[in-house]
């Protein structure tokens, strides 16, 4: 069969939030009997599926669809054979970066600012996680289509309630992430719980984060409540379980206000009520849903408060938990939000 779709996305490599999306998005239509489902998105995976097509001139060409941003040299190859039409947007590098407090230099903005510009101008569909980010990335509204972040909800699944007053978080390791605020948070909250413990899944994305998770290892050697460790995605449902409630305190900043990240809907999905600090998309995912407490502030005493409050109230927790888990099988699950996606596009493309 002439395939109608080309679908670029990451098929195995699930070793944090933007892998899962970048597996999971476009699942759906890569799936379909008329589309070619290739394995990553480098100039090489995808001269190596273009090579592959049958040059038949009376044939439309395929339509693209790239669950990442493709390097300008890839963009060229694509418009020779097939036809770029939607592009998953789910960061925007440099404010990202600008929100974590790294500066990779004048050069690497240059060429980001240049890979951005051409691939939202070559894909007719700009895909984006919300409309927040949108907005503050500058894309053209009218291009866009919202599909928002999710869980797996056959992976996560939740798991009896501990008899341990646990805190969980996962994230990235790095800086600007709200992890040390959280640690200095539940050391207020073991004045009054002196049983609290907390456990971090923390993942090294580089070598500066290698060096700041051994830094951070370092400092926190003496607070042996807190327990570090890592986790493939497959195997994170059994550390998820063993929390009471789980916290996301990313701290303020414009780009944290515009997403919710992957680690909310994993954190709901696992059954647990969340605290998390008063984001904009991310406050209101929680508030709708009535998964969580969103703290009152971004301060080791606003998230001490709300995390308190949750380990002295059993069925409220448990109550907020069963809510987050049923909103993510209902609404966020990767699967429906990648359906509902490739139903869209194919749509658009009639």
């Amino acid at each position: 069969m002439w395939p109608a779709w080309m679908v670029f996305r990451e098929r195995a490599n699930l070793r944090w939030g933007g892998d899962l999306r970048r597996h999971h998005v476009l699942a759906a239509l890569g799936a379909r009997s008329d589309a070619v489902d290739v394995d990553g998105w480098t100039q090489d995976a995808v001269s190596g599926a273009l090579a592959a097509l049958p040059r038949r001139l009376w044939r439309s060409a395929p339509s693209v669809a790239a669950a990442t941003m493709l390097a300008t040299d890839t963009l060229d190859l694509i418009a020779d054979r097939a036809k770029p039409f939607a592009v998953d947007f789910h960061d925007d590098p440099i404010l990202q970066n600008d929100a974590l407090g790294i500066d990779p230099g004048h050069t690497w903005r240059d060429r980001t600012t240049v890979r951005k510009r051409r691939n939202l101008d070559a894909f007719r569909w700009h895909i984006v996680p919300s409309p927040e980010l949108a907005d503050l990335a500058g894309l053209d509204k009218e291009r866009c289509i919202e599909a928002g972040n999710g869980s797996d909800t056959q992976t996560i699944q939740p798991l009896p309630w501990p008899t341990e007053p646990v805190i969980g978080f996962i994230s990235g390791a790095g800086p600007g992430r709200g992890i040390e605020t959280l640690i200095d948070a539940v050391r207020a909250v073991r004045t009054e719980r002196p049983d609290a413990r907390l456990m971090m899944l923390l993942a090294a994305t580089g070598t500066a984060s290698e060096a700041y998770l051994a830094e951070l290892r370092a400092k926190s050697a003496a607070d042996d409540w807190i327990d570090f460790g890592t986790a493939p995605y497959g195997q994170i449902n059994e550390h998820l379980g063993r929390a009471a409630v789980q916290c996301v305190p990313n701290p303020p900043a414009a780009y944290w206000d515009a997403v919710a990240p992957i680690k909310l809907f994993d954190a709901m999905a696992s059954g647990r009520p969340v605290v998390v600090t008063p984001r904009t998309v991310m406050r209101g995912v929680v508030e709708r849903h009535e998964a969580g407490l969103v703290a009152e502030g971004e301060g080791r005493d606003d998230l001490a408060a709300a995390l308190l409050r949750l380990l002295g109230d059993e069925a409220l927790a448990r109550r907020l938990g069963a809510n987050g888990r049923n909103a993510v099988v209902a609404e966020h699950d990767w699967t429906g939000i990648s359906e509902r996606l490739a139903s869209r596009l194919v749509a658009l493309s009639a």
